[in-house]
């Protein structure tokens, strides 16, 4: 037999739930559940509001962190050579590479043997280009996915 979902347990998986992914989620279980959301209205308007602040402030830190990147050179400069996804061809954006292999490889006093190699040979750098709505609007990263020299160059 299912235990019936209550509205306790929403309460409680919506407190314990981190992300505003997760938050969501819980909001589906509970449209899902045979709880009436109407004699819970309020409480669905102030969680909905926590979501949306939720969401704000984590674009809010992923601006910081971006200007930080920036600041601190680890951003560089790149021009879109051809227009792809939402990057408009002859635009400039800052791009961070994460090369893992590189980074791995590169470490001093370590004999890195050669079936570790091999697979490390597969591992493409990571690239997140930073991108925003217009002036005055919050930047955010974007992982791409496609062959970044084809379409960026610095």
């Amino acid at each position: 037999m299912i235990a019936e979902y209550t509205i306790e347990q929403f309460v409680e998986d919506f407190e314990d739930a981190q992300t505003p992914d997760a938050k969501n989620e819980v909001l589906l279980k509970l449209l899902d559940s045979d709880i009436d959301v109407v004699d819970n209205k309020e409480l669905l308007i102030e969680y909905k509001a926590q979501i949306r602040d939720l969401k704000e402030q984590l674009d809010i830190e992923e601006d910081i962190k971006i200007n930080e990147l920036i600041d601190n050179g680890l951003m560089e400069l790149y021009v879109c050579k051809k227009a792809v996804d939402k990057f408009v061809e002859g635009s400039s954006y800052y791009v961070h590479i994460d090369d893992y292999k590189s980074k791995l490889l590169a470490i001093e006093g370590v004999d890195v043997p050669q079936n570790i190699k091999d697979y490390l040979d597969g591992i493409k750098p990571l690239v997140w280009v930073a991108n925003d709505n217009g002036i005055g609007t919050l930047k955010f990263r974007t992982l791409i996915s496609f062959e970044f020299s084809d379409y960026f160059t610095k």
